[in-house]
């Protein structure tokens, strides 16, 4: 078949497949497992991790009362939405793994990839590995909690549970993805279902059925409210913090099943069933327990909450260990996630040795290099700071650049625009959302520098943010000598299976989509790429 012009104008509209990064071939490709359910519990099993069990203490000390506490919630939820809406339509635009990897890549190509490799060493790998770090802690310290009692405190004994905690979930992953994913779908159901315990408990609690009554007038009021904005700052930090994991599904994208039709679905799923949760819990907690303890729980709220309410083995024992399985799960699904984006990471050229841990054991079908590198990283992290405040440290370092780059993706969202209206958009969100969710963005990054009237006492407040900034300084001088001097791009497994990537991903994604979305031939598409092979070139 000869391609006429119009046929080929029409080849060139998913214009993106361009420069999108290639999607890996042969027994290096990633198989589509994760259908709808377990594309939602990847990212439920992220989003309800730690936070709604730990950080409402963290809230409450930096707002000041119960009713503020709410409103940052909600503040919270408005933020993620327009975080998803903005990723939704930068996951279906670009559809490969990796996150902001590929969006930053594709949309700020120029000083080879700069921005894109500086947020994967910052964000993408150390962030990653302080959030297994920090799931893990948390892990540790509920189980203390359920031997020991809410006054027994030991910060070794919990990292101890947090390092076995953070072996569990690596092995695993080496040996099978899919019983990795079972077993991500298994907790984070148990998760759901300890939320709704926790919210019937708040019910009863409201209803006066349980023996120790808070006052609740008091306890929803807005007395006590805090005038300081850091702490404003430092509370939307640890509210978004809980809401984090409504991106997970886009560093995964290459094994969800029709991701054009699914990541949307499975998004929205989690997003708006965790925010109801999420609100409902809160209230459970102001119903349960008065301020003051809540605030002086440490990482411990749900299961003060349970211990106050049923008491005895079941309330003081058993139903933490449930609370820290929440916790153990929150590992499984970052440690599953996270090893994707350092497995892109090294197919794009970005790290050292990339063509060792670009590499997937072709029998297991698992990126076991990748796996272990993000092991070494995270055991550092929970092993690093000071005990009784690696929860706290790890949040607020990986919040900060985090957020910084988020920004960014959705500002390149802005500009594609522009530069390249015609670009193929499943989904496009409003202006004014993105706009909102670049200024939350911009507030995070600014005010946590204004001092918080209870900051940390092992380390300056300022600490981990100025340690995120030092990490992307060091971060340029690698991009220097790995992209720059030793040409990272061009000597990359992606640059290696440019072409012949390029048309597997066209199969695998677009082609169905081109055929409902466009009047592009599919044959006329495959002999366009054979015949233009230099438009596909990373």
């Amino acid at each position: 078949m000869s391609a006429n012009p119009d046929s080929i104008k029409a080849v060139k509209q998913p214009q993106q497949i361009e420069n999108i990064a290639p999607l890996a071939i042969g027994d290096q490709k990633l198989t589509r497992h994760l259908g709808y359910f377990s594309g939602t519990m990847m990212n439920i099993g992220q989003i309800i991790g730690t936070g709604i069990f730990s950080n409402p203490a963290l809230i409450l000390q930096n707002c000041g009362s119960g009713g503020m506490m709410l409103v940052l919630w909600i503040v919270g939820a408005i933020f993620a939405s327009t975080g998803v809406w903005s990723y939704l339509e930068l996951g279906t635009m670009l559809p490969r793994s990796g996150g902001e990897k590929e969006y930053l890549a594709y949309e700020f190509p120029r000083p080879k990839h700069l921005i894109s490799f500086v947020f994967l060493i910052t964000t993408g790998v150390f962030s990653r590995g302080s959030g297994i770090a920090q799931g893990a802690t948390v892990f540790g310290s509920n189980i203390i909690y359920a031997i020991g009692g809410p006054s027994y405190t030991n910060d070794w004994g919990a990292r101890g549970f947090a390092a076995f905690c953070i072996t569990f979930w690596i092995v695993l992953n080496i040996l099978s993805s899919k019983l990795a994913i079972r077993f991500n779908n298994f907790f984070t159901v148990l998760k759901i279902l300890l939320l709704l315990l926790l919210i019937c408990v708040g019910f009863a609690g409201l209803a006066g059925r349980l023996p120790n009554k808070p006052d609740l007038a008091e306890n929803f009021s807005f007395n006590g409210t805090s005038n300081n904005s850091g702490n404003y700052a430092n509370g939307i930090y640890y509210v978004i913090f809980a809401y984090g994991g409504w991106y997970n599904l886009n560093y995964v994208i290459d094994e969800l099943k029709d991701p054009i039709k699914n990541l949307p679905r499975c998004a929205i799923t989690a997003l708006s069933s965790t925010t109801v949760l999420y609100f409902l819990a809160n209230v459970a907690y102001l119903a349960v327990l008065p301020v003051s303890v809540i605030a002086n729980s440490k990482l411990t709220v749900a299961s003060n909450l349970f211990n106050t309410a049923f008491g005895g083995v079941f309330g003081g024992r058993i139903l933490p260990v449930f609370v820290g399985l929440s916790s153990f799960g929150f590992v499984g699904v970052v440690t599953y996630s996270g090893s994707r984006v350092i497995l892109e990471t090294a197919r794009q050229g970005y790290l050292p040795f990339d063509r060792t841990f670009s590499k997937v054991h072709p029998k297991l079908q698992t990126p076991i290099y990748s796996l272990l590198l993000i092991y070494v990283i995270s055991l550092i992290f929970l092993l690093a700071p000071p005990p009784g405040y690696v929860f706290q440290f790890i949040v607020a370092f990986s919040g900060y650049g985090g957020y910084l780059f988020a920004a960014l993706s959705v500002i390149g969202l802005l500009m594609l625009r522009r530069t390249q209206p015609d670009l193929k958009r499943p989904i496009k969100v409003p202006i004014i959302v993105a706009l909102i969710f670049i200024v939350i963005c911009i507030y995070t990054l600014v005010f946590v520098w204004i001092p918080p009237s209870n900051p940390p006492t092992a380390y300056p407040y300022y600490l981990p943010y100025v340690i995120s900034i030092a990490l992307v300084v060091v971060s340029v001088v690698l991009w220097y000598f790995k992209m720059v001097r030793n040409e990272g791009l061009e000597r990359s497994y992606n640059a290696e299976i440019s072409t012949a990537g390029q048309k597997e991903l066209f199969n695998d994604v677009y082609k169905d989509y081109q055929s409902t979305s466009s009047t592009t031939d599919v044959s006329t598409v495959e002999e366009f790429t054979d015949t233009h092979t230099d438009s596909f070139k990373v």
